[in-house]
């Protein structure tokens, strides 16, 4: 959004957000109410499947927002240009005042605030691809009291005529803020490697301002091993096959407080550095206990076909 009519951020913390009904029954021309603080849906056309955005995710969309007179303030549609944005932003409050409050370890627990208006996050993410919606918002999910000067005056109710491009997953994949995976590429299949499984893998690290400080055409290792940093290990157990995904790893799950001298396998990192690695999980093969004692492991070279397996006391032809 231009610096005119853009959602501004908000400035706190979503305390009184509530989770957003299904919505997925609404037919066309028909609106709904979504969560208890006077949020309105109305269906303009349907998406595509069932899947819908969820917070963290980068959605990209188009958007009309008009007053209840139906004064328009702000087009993407005008400008041609498609607004993008996270749905939804982790972060930590301060340790101390987080523990002193919840009596919790403060690195554990993330709270979610907006990029956006509140009534565009609870909103948005009861969206499918290609749905168009109009959403009337409460000043209360809007600019409140305040307003936005000097197109939106105080206490209004909004109208935005939504239309849901599309999205980019992204997944707090240890629930703790230290791995964000986005996925670029989807998978096959559903299948993800587990601890004993063996992956082959490509891809390049670098530290925040574009030096590469590790890369690989192609590496195989056993995931409980884990290769270059823990991240990789934690991520490729994520992955489906041929899944690529940009992954943003804070030191915890890099190279924490010491870093990473340089070597034949790429560039120093510095302490406490965040890096971005690109990851593509090419394939892995499968390795399982055999016997509960773990003294015998079984690893497929070579899938099989159908489910079936032969019984004690069958006749095997190898």
């Amino acid at each position: 959004m231009d610096e005119d009519f853009g959602i501004p951020p908000v400035e706190g913390m979503n305390e009184d957000m509530d989770l957003p009904d299904d919505s997925s029954t609404l037919k066309v021309g028909e609106e709904k109410e979504i969560g208890n603080q006077g949020l309105k849906k109305k269906l303009v056309k349907e998406g595509e499947g069932w899947d819908t955005p969820a917070p963290g995710d980068e959605v990209e969309v188009h958007y009309t927002g008009t007053l209840l007179d139906g004064t328009k303030f702000d087009s993407s549609r005008d400008r041609g240009d498609p607004f993008k944005f996270t749905l939804g932003q982790a972060f930590a409050l301060d340790e101390f005042d987080f523990a002193s409050r919840l009596n919790r370890y403060a690195d554990a627990f993330y709270f979610l605030i907006g990029q956006v208006i509140k009534g565009w996050d609870q909103g948005i993410n009861t969206m499918k691809k290609g749905e168009n919606a109009v959403f009337t918002i409460p000043p209360e999910l809007a600019y409140g009291e305040s307003g936005s000067p000097p197109t939106i005056p105080p206490n209004a109710t909004l109208q935005f005529d939504v239309e849901l491009l599309s999205w980019v997953s992204v997944k707090d994949i240890c629930k703790d803020g230290g791995i964000f995976k986005k996925i670029l590429t989807e998978g096959e299949k559903w299948e993800n490697p587990k601890d004993l499984d063996e992956v082959f893998v490509k891809y390049e690290a670098q530290l925040e301002n574009g030096t590469v400080v590790g890369k690989s055409d192609g590496v195989e290792f056993t995931v409980q091993d884990g290769h270059f940093c823990p991240a990789l290990a934690k991520a490729v157990k994520t992955m489906k096959k041929g899944e690529k995904v940009q992954l943003t790893v804070k030191p915890q799950y890099g190279f924490g407080e010491k870093g990473k001298p340089a070597s034949s396998d790429g560039g120093a990192v510095p302490p406490n550095a965040t890096l971005q690695i690109n990851l593509e999980l090419v394939s892995w093969k499968t390795v399982s206990n055999v016997t509960d004692d773990k003294k015998v492991l079984k690893k497929i070279l070579k899938e099989g076909e159908g489910y079936e397996r032969p019984n004690e006391g069958a006749v095997v032809k190898c």
